[in-house]
C-alpha cells in the first residue's frame, strides 16, 4: 500500500518569481490561502481540556532508507543503517495504529500493530509507567527524579507550532479527514544548519522527504495526516483516524495495569552500571577483559561494568574509554563474551566493513574514509569493538592488534 488517498479540492497553481509572489499576496487573505494556513499552524497550540486521537502509522522500508540516507549526505554525514543479524528480513511496509488520551498532565499511550505491538504507558506529571514485550512493566514511581517521556509520542500532530521554522508552505487544496475539514498544503523543508543537526521536528513525520503533504485542521490547525514524500514516492504516512477534544475520559483510562505475571521494576533496573576498575572487571566479568598493550602516559582510563539484564536480554558489557590529559586523542572499547545476543552485535550493520589481518589476528575495520575509525574482533572469547573519532585507522588498527587479558590482581 503505497500511503493513502483522499478527494481533494485543488487552488489555483501558484507560479515563481514576481508573478508568483503577487499572486501568494493575493492569496494570503483568501480562507484557503497561504495567510489562512499561517494562523493556524501558529494557533495550533491552543489549550484544551482533553484529547482522545487515534492515527494509522505506515511505513516504507527501502523507501525510508533511501530518504534516509539521502539526507545524511546532504548534510555531509556519514550515515549507517542498521539492521539485525541474524534475523528475518522486515516486510516491505509495516502499519500501526497508535492510540492517545490527554487530559491535564496524565496521558496515556498505546501501539496496536508492528514492531511495538501492545506497548502502552501511561503518564501522571513527573510520574510514569510503561510496558513493552521487550522491557516488561517498568515505572518511575520509587523515585519520580528519573525522567522518561514514553506518553510524548506524535505530539507534532496535535501541535506542529514547531514546523513553521523548518518548513515552507504551499497550499494546494482542501480535503476531508476524520470527519473534519482540512487545507490541504506541501512542506519544503527549509534549509538547515549543520550544526544544529537538522530539524529534529521533523524526524517523527520522516526523515529525509523532498516535501511533506499535510493535511491542517480547519477548526483547530494541528495536523489531520502527513505523508513523507521522497524522490515522488510516498515513505511514512501519519493519518488520523478518530479525533476529538473536551470530551471526558474516564479515569480507569490512566490507570496502569501490568499483563498477568508481570511485576513492575525500576527502569534504572534495566542496565546497573557501575564504574569499577580494571582489575574488578576482570574478576567480575564472565569473559577475559582486554586492555591495550601500552598507552601513552598521559592517558587516563575509565572503566564501566553494566551487568546482565534478563528484559531486555543483554549480556555483561565492559566499557573501556582511554583520553589523554589535553583531549585531543581518544578511544573506546566496548566488550562482551563472544557470540552473546547484544545490541552492538545485533544491530551493526553488515556494509562498509574490510576485513584485515595485523600480527596475525583477524579484524574487520571501516574504510580509510569512513570518518571514525571503527575495528571490531574476537580474541580469547571476547568480542570487542574500538571506536576513535581523533585517531587513524592504522593507529586504531595498532591498538587492537596489542590488545592482552587485564591483570585480576593489583598487581601487574
Amino acid at each position: 500500500m503505497d500511503g493513502w488517498c483522499v478527494t481533494r479540492t485543488p487552488f489555483s497553481s501558484v507560479g515563481t518569481g514576481t508573478l508568483g509572489r503577487m499572486a501568494a499576496a493575493s492569496d494570503a487573505g483568501s480562507a484557503d490561502g497561504l495567510g489562512a494556513l499561517l494562523v493556524l499552524l501558529h494557533g495550533a497550540d491552543a489549550p484544551f481540556d482533553t484529547v482522545q486521537a487515534a492515527y494509522r502509522v505506515w511505513r516504507h522500508r527501502d523507501r525510508s532508507e533511501a530518504a534516509f540516507m539521502a539526507h545524511a549526505e546532504a548534510q555531509d554525514r556519514r550515515a549507517r543503517w542498521y539492521g539485525r543479524r541474524g534475523a528475518p528480513p522486515e516486510p516491505a511496509e509495516s502499519e500501526e495504529t497508535v492510540r492517545i488520551w490527554r487530559a491535564g498532565e496524565r496521558a496515556r499511550v498505546e501501539h496496536h500493530g508492528g514492531e511495538q505491538d501492545g506497548y502502552y504507558a501511561v503518564s501522571d506529571g513527573s510520574m510514569w509507567w510503561v510496558w513493552s514485550e521487550g522491557l516488561g512493566a517498568r515505572s518511575n514511581q520509587d523515585d519520580p527524579t528519573v525522567g522518561g517521556n514514553f506518553t510524548n509520542q506524535l505530539q507534532i500532530m496535535l501541535n506542529p507550532v514547531a514546523l513553521l521554522s523548518s518548513l515552507r508552505f504551499r497550499p494546494v487544496g482542501k480535503a476531508q479527514i476524520a470527519g473534519r475539514p482540512t487545507i490541504t498544503a506541501h512542506g519544503t523543508p527549509r534549509p538547515q544548519d549543520p550544526d544544529r543537526g537538522g530539524a529534529f521536528e521533523l524526524h517523527e513525520l520522516g526523515t529525509g522527504a523532498d516535501y511533506y503533504e499535510l493535511e491542517v485542521d480547519r477548526r483547530r490547525g494541528g495536523l489531520l495526516a502527513v505523508t513523507a514524500i521522497y524522490d515522488g514516492q510516498p515513505f511514512h504516512t501519519i493519518t488520523t483516524l478518530e479525533l476529538e477534544f473536551d470530551r471526558p475520559i474516564p479515569k480507569e483510562i490512566f490507570r496502569f495495569t501490568p499483563p498477568a505475571g508481570e511485576e513492575i521494576e525500576p527502569l534504572r533496573g534495566m542496565h546497573r552500571l557501575r564504574f569499577v576498575t580494571l582489575t574488578e572487571a576482570q574478576r567480575q566479568a564472565p569473559f577475559t577483559v582486554l586492555m591495550p598493550d601500552s598507552v601513552p602516559h598521559d592517558w587516563q582510563v575509565q572503566c564501566r561494568f553494566i551487568d546482565a539484564s534478563d528484559r531486555p536480554p543483554s549480556p555483561v558489557e565492559i566499557g573501556l574509554s582511554y583520553d589523554s590529559v589535553d583531549g585531543h586523542e581518544s578511544v573506546s572499547l566496548t566488550q562482551t563474551a563472544a557470540g552473546a545476543s547484544n545490541p552492538h552485535t545485533r544491530f551493526l550493520d553488515e556494509e562498509n566493513w574490510e576485513n584485515v589481518t595485523r600480527d596475525g589476528i583477524s579484524m574487520r575495520t571501516r574504510p580509510a574514509d569512513w570518518g571514525q575509525a571503527q575495528v571490531e574482533l574476537e580474541l580469547a572469547g571476547t568480542w570487542v569493538h574500538l571506536m576513535s573519532d581523533n585517531l587513524t585507522r592504522d593507529q586504531v588498527l595498532r591498538i587492537a592488534a596489542g590488545l592482552r587479558p587485564a591483570p585480576s590482581t593489583s598487581r601487574i
